[in-house]
């Protein structure tokens, strides 16, 4: 299947609902920008020393995302380069203008932005707010920084040693990402990388798996896409991402009337948490599933409507 770069993405959104164009046109630099880095800082990711932990089946199946193993003091050098290219990017989002001149130093200090990351993918809202105030800076404009300069790191780590190519979603067939090798070791809701959730899930197009007569048959199997790194990964399609709820009835679809492409919402009827998602089986070409995510905004709008809350908490749903 044909791959978009997200300009295609976005631009083919922008045909289909004109009303999306300001917005998206807002945002393109940057999505283009989020794409195009990770391979750029893949050079320095290798020549800083860091590594992704191995992957270890047992820790996997207890929930322990490779990050939390990881030393990410040793990614302060990439994220001044990462943070070179995103923040005047960043900042020129409406309501970050006014921070340009305390992230850029923050970041190039080399030690606050790595302390900053732990607590982001930690979850230690706390520390975030205390090195955001000694920065002078808001927590939520901080954190939106570090998950995009972070976000490009990670996933520039992920390409170093399990390289992409253009056959393989992951990398060459005798290199596959273990989380795809081996998805039953895998079986949680957030992302196998860095712990964050998926912003957007899709069902892959048909395939032929000897194993799998359902997929084989046009089933697809569903694939969960991370909203920091863009990692993704096999998950159970009836179950619940963020409560594990999977008894029948547990999600529910949401469809715009007369909507097309297989999007949608997924929400759950227990934890009325929700992801947007497309089935990628009725499409031609393979869309950039961050710029993807951006472009389901309007589906974002009626989850929010309904009083639903996004497994990923992003920029373009927090309405």
């Amino acid at each position: 299947m044909k791959r978009l770069s997200p300009a295609e993405t976005l631009a083919e959104a922008m045909e289909r609902r004109p009303a999306l164009r300001p917005m998206l046109e807002a945002f393109a630099p940057l999505m283009e920008m989020r794409g195009a880095l990770p391979a750029r800082l893949a050079e320095a990711v290798a020549q800083c020393g860091f590594r992704l932990p191995d992957w270890d089946d047992a820790r996997a199946q207890a929930g322990e995302p490779l990050l939390d193993r990881a030393e990410l003091s040793l990614l302060a050098q990439p994220m001044q380069e990462a943070a070179r290219s995103l923040l005047p990017l960043l900042t020129a989002m409406p309501g970050m203008e006014e921070h340009a001149a305390k992230l850029m130093p923050f970041f190039m200090t080399g030690e606050g932005s790595p302390r900053a990351a732990r607590a982001l993918l930690g979850g230690d809202a706390e520390t975030l707010e205390a090195l955001a105030a000694e920065a002078g800076l808001p927590a939520p404009a901080l954190a939106f920084a570090l998950e995009n300069v972070l976000g490009a790191v990670v996933r520039a780590a992920v390409l170093c040693q399990w390289p992409s190519s253009p056959d393989s979603h992951y990398g060459p067939e005798d290199s596959p990402a273990p989380w795809d090798e081996r998805p039953a070791s895998w079986m949680q809701g957030f992302c196998p990388v860095c712990g964050s959730a998926p912003s957007v899930s899709y069902l892959e197009e048909k395939i032929f798996d000897e194993k799998n007569a359902f997929a084989s048959g046009g089933g697809g199997r569903k694939h969960l896409h991370c909203g920091l790194c863009g990692t993704e990964w096999h998950f159970r399609r009836g179950t619940c991402p963020a409560c594990g709820k999977e008894e029948e009835g547990t999600l529910e679809m949401l469809r715009e009337a007369g909507g097309a492409h297989g999007e949608r919402v997924e929400w759950c009827t227990h934890c009325k948490s929700y992801c947007t998602g497309a089935d990628l089986r009725e499409r031609e070409a393979r869309p950039d599933m961050d710029a993807f995510a951006l472009s389901l905004m309007h589906l974002d709008i009626a989850a929010s409507e309904r009083g639903l809350t996004p497994l990923y908490p992003a920029f373009w749903n927090q309405f």
